[in-house]
């Protein structure tokens, strides 16, 4: 699958969004980009298409991820299910243990993928770049990233193209107003911002990784032999047969030139010594390189318009199979805030949420993989030969919490929880294990047999309607409001037309930014004026919906859940309130119409003539020192004194306050704040929330 490098263009128009690197992690923000409706280029320095297996085992998070956005289909087409791990004896032929490397529940209806499957990378990259092109978006090969700049408006890009190998064809540039960078862990886009790439490179025995086609040998299990003393051999089944991916390891394992230039021979060989057998015939050898670990993170994860992701923002030891998993989710949660604010739908602050949200998370993996790396490819591992006790012990076994189900952002600033309030010194732990209460921050479980009645008639049963679940309503181009409601009533319509009047920010040509969803209990009858709304409507006909958020039976509530287009919980509120302090985070609505005469004065006094419950109208200020605040040239709330440290302070239409701020370089940032966010007409008084 390969395609030769073409010249660069510069009659391209320079699109809303550049993405640097063509992997997994840079298809996936491009496609999430695209279904939210928003130009993007992909560029991509090699001069041919992946065609290593890589990153190749994908868990049931990233599998939801992939499903949102239409390539789960063929993903699960050319994709293999092995949980068990067989190691053997000293000779290499005699199975001394078989036991489950891997832990699966059965799928649930909140959790319908519930297994890891394993797939090479060349060919999920083939499957996203496929579903890319149906936005007509090309990956553009050849094309080197040399250098980034950026201003206030936007990022400059300038950009090397290449015929081949290192044969330069010409120069350009790409103007775009933003740019992620997904481009590995020698990201030039991370270089170019100057941001430190933090960790180490421990010392560590050879490592050998390759893909290999190995005839008639068996696909059920993982495959060990030997231990880190002298060598370790971890061979893996993969698509198509008969493809294998495997690791070498140990204290007398030599990467030589002839064993890394792919010679057959010397394949072949090497692997004879270190499983102890000679009946295994390797036919092919698709790529085989040497693989030094190296356990790092990004100091920050964006630097004004420019994002990193994935390998670019951190590398990790590959025990865990944490890496690709991670970087799809760092691109799932970034895509849809890059969306949003570039349609100028939301506050720039929605931005900054990327770094908040994910580094903790990323945090806790490389701890977590780093500890796994020193168990398995180490001499903390034994040897499989003669260990006894491998079934029962941790090294060779994956915890449950490697699924991702339990990854989590509760301590976001942008979520919202009503039902359970998170203490002020509640410790973070980003990679939880799913279960207990559901919380805002924590991932949307699914629910089927739920029964569309949107638009029946009233008076009707659900016997005979359509199905769906709440994964067929999420997407990653809107925000899903479930309400739940005892009861078809007026308060549920009234709370379902106010999460619909959020779409009126939006042009009237646009896809809705939030999706009201009614779910009526399952003995709710017949149904009358909710079905006839307009809105969607589903009974919750084998209650799982009721189930997986945790609603009671005997509740007589109105609870809602806002899932996020990441199919993150953004809020679980019960009212308005609730609703508005969710959205005023997240999307950027018009200044209340109940103000007039708006404007801040150059001492940063906010004033205006506000409009009292009665109809009548009084003049207020509000001294904006006293809770904005300026931290390296962004404003952030519950901080003070920013006019200190700003200039051209000004108001801009919808409530937008800008200004420049000094930033921790000593030079000054264009920066920006819905005051909408915080600032509320208090029956005639502006009043900070």
């Amino acid at each position: 699958m390969t395609r030769s490098a073409r010249l660069y263009n510069t009659s391209n128009t320079n699109p809303a969004v550049l993405v640097v690197g063509a992997g997994p992690t840079g298809l996936f923000s491009a496609l999430s980009l695209a279904i939210n409706g928003v130009s993007v280029r992909v560029i991509e320095r090699n001069t041919t298409y992946e065609s290593r297996t890589r990153g190749t085992g994908l868990n049931g998070r990233t599998l939801e991820a992939l499903a949102s956005v239409g390539v789960l289909a063929p993903i699960l087409e050319h994709a293999l299910v092995i949980p068990r791990m067989r190691a053997y004896a000293p000779n290499g032929r005699d199975p001394l243990h078989t036991w489950d490397f891997l832990k699966f529940n059965e799928p649930s209806p909140d959790v319908p993928y519930s297994r890891t499957i394993l797939i090479p990378q060349d060919i999920t990259e083939s499957i996203l770049r496929a579903a890319l092109e149906k936005y007509d978006v090309h990956v553009e090969l050849g094309s080197e990233l040399v250098g980034v700049e950026q201003d206030d408006e936007g990022v400059t890009a300038h950009v090397a193209s290449h015929l081949s190998g290192s044969e330069m064809a010409g120069t350009g540039r790409i103007r775009a107003e933003w740019l992620i960078g997904a481009d590995g862990g020698r990201s030039q886009v991370r270089k170019s911002q100057g941001i430190p790439f933090l960790g180490e490179t421990p010392e560590a025995d050879v490592t050998i990784v390759a893909s290999l086609h190995i005839e008639n040998y068996e696909r059920e299990v993982w495959s060990v032999w030997g231990g880190v003393d002298t060598a370790r051999v971890l061979l893996c089944p993969l698509s198509p047969s008969p493809r294998y991916s495997m690791i070498l390891t140990g204290k007398h394992v030599q990467a030589t030139e002839a064993l890394l230039s792919g010679d057959l021979k010397v394949v072949q060989d090497t692997f004879n010594w270190a499983t102890g057998r000679d009946d295994l015939k390797i036919i092919k050898v698709d790529d085989i390189a040497r693989w030094r670990p190296n356990i790092r993170m990004a100091e920050k994860f964006s630097k004004g318009r420019v994002f990193l992701a994935g390998d670019a923002a951190h590398t990790h030891p590959p025990a865990g199979g944490q890496g690709l998993n991670a970087s799809l989710q760092d691109a799932h949660n970034l895509a849809w805030k890059v969306a949003l604010v570039h349609k100028k739908l939301a506050p720039r602050s929605l931005l900054h949420t990327y770094d908040g949200e994910r580094m903790p998370v990323i945090t806790e993996m490389l701890d977590l993989t780093a500890s796994l790396y020193r168990q398995a490819l180490t001499k903390e591992a034994g040897n499989v030969s003669t260990a006894k006790d491998i079934p029962k012990g941790n090294t060779w076994n994956r915890e449950t919490k490697l699924n991702m189900m339990g990854v989590n952002c509760r301590w976001s600033p942008i979520v919202v929880d009503e039902r359970t309030v998170r203490v002020e010194a509640e410790a973070i732990e980003a990679y939880g294990i799913a279960g207990g209460v559901l919380r805002a921050g924590d991932r949307a479980p699914d629910a089927p047999a739920l029964v569309d009645i949107s638009g029946a008639h009233a008076g009707s049963s659900a016997a005979g309607q359509i199905t769906t679940s709440l994964f067929e309503l999420f997407g990653p181009a809107h925000h899903t409001a479930l309400v739940f409601s005892a009861h078809d009533s007026m308060g549920a319509s009234a709370t379902l037309r106010e999460l619909d009047s959020y779409n009126s920010i939006a042009p009237e040509s646009a896809p809705p930014l939030v999706l009201p969803v009614l779910i009526l209990p399952a003995d709710s009858g017949s149904w009358g004026r909710a079905s006839e709304s307009g809105y969607k409507v589903v009974v919750d006909s084998k209650g799982h919906a009721m189930e997986g958020y945790q609603i009671r039976q005997d509740d007589e509530s109105i609870w809602v859940m806002i899932v996020r287009p990441d199919g993150v919980v953004g809020a679980i509120v019960k009212g308005s309130e609730g609703i508005e302090k969710y959205f005023s985070g997240v999307l950027v609505m018009s200044f209340p119409e109940s103000l007039n005469n708006i404007h801040v004065d150059s001492a940063q006094i906010l004033r205006a003539n506000c409009q009292r419950d009665d109809g009548q109208w009084d003049s207020s200020d509000f001294l904006l020192n006293t809770v904005l605040g300026n931290i390296d040239g962004q404003f952030f709330w519950d901080g003070q004194n920013f006019g200190e440290s700003a200039q051209n302070i000004h108001l801009v239409e919808g409530g937008v306050l800008v200004a420049d701020l000094r930033s921790e370089d000593g030079g000054t940032k264009e920066a920006q704040v819905y005051l909408g966010e915080r600032i509320r007409n208090i029956n005639g008084v502006l009043m900070y929330k």
